[in-house]
């Protein structure tokens, strides 16, 4: 029996960390591989042109497994080559590959930061001002009888908290006892 009690808490500890390692090294379905997420990126950034080599060599990132500052290196090989096929903000003539990948690396990081960054929403703007309402009412007897409420109110959750902290500090006054002499 004594054995049982040593191990009454061993056990269950055992199987939550063994639970919560599996947990951690179980992969996820959700989570897309790198390249096939820059690939995915890569063809909203194109303009409406439909250019087969762009697109047969955006898709063959989505087979890399690099990490992103690589990929994002050979993207901008990619976009160097067809500059008119992609909206960025780089001049045509005179962009290197070093000023696209600063590009293409400070809209990822948008990008990665909030997915809805590129796009902008433009909402209407109210013609009227919403009509104040009635539970709004700043009068000095409002303000008066709210006050005298709130203190009612907390009175009675500190009466409510004193009378738990008395019975919690002598549970068993009231008792009856099974057996008792």
């Amino acid at each position: 029996m004594s054995f049982f009690r040593s191990h009454i808490i061993k056990v269950p500890l055992l199987l939550l960390i063994v639970t919560g390692i599996t947990f951690f090294a179980w992969p996820r379905e959700e989570r897309l591989p790198a390249g096939e997420s820059v690939s995915s990126w890569l063809m909203s950034l194109r303009s409406d042109t439909d250019n087969p080599d762009v697109q047969s060599k955006i898709y063959s990132l989505r087979s890399e497994d690099d990490d992103i500052p690589g990929l994002l290196r050979k993207a901008s090989s990619i976009i160097g080559e067809h500059q008119d096929d992609f909206m960025l903000p780089v001049d045509a003539g005179n962009a290197s590959d070093d000023d696209i990948y600063n590009t293409l690396l400070l809209k990822w990081t948008l990008h990665q930061q909030n997915p809805q960054a590129d796009t902008v929403f433009i909402a209407d703007r109210q013609v009227q001002v919403p009509p104040a309402s009635e539970k709004e009412d700043k009068t000095l007897w409002s303000q008066f009888t709210n006050s005298i409420q709130f203190i009612i109110g907390a009175y009675s959750r500190a009466s409510e908290v004193v009378d738990y902290i008395r019975m919690i500090l002598r549970p068993l006054v009231s008792g009856i006892a099974i057996g008792a002499p």
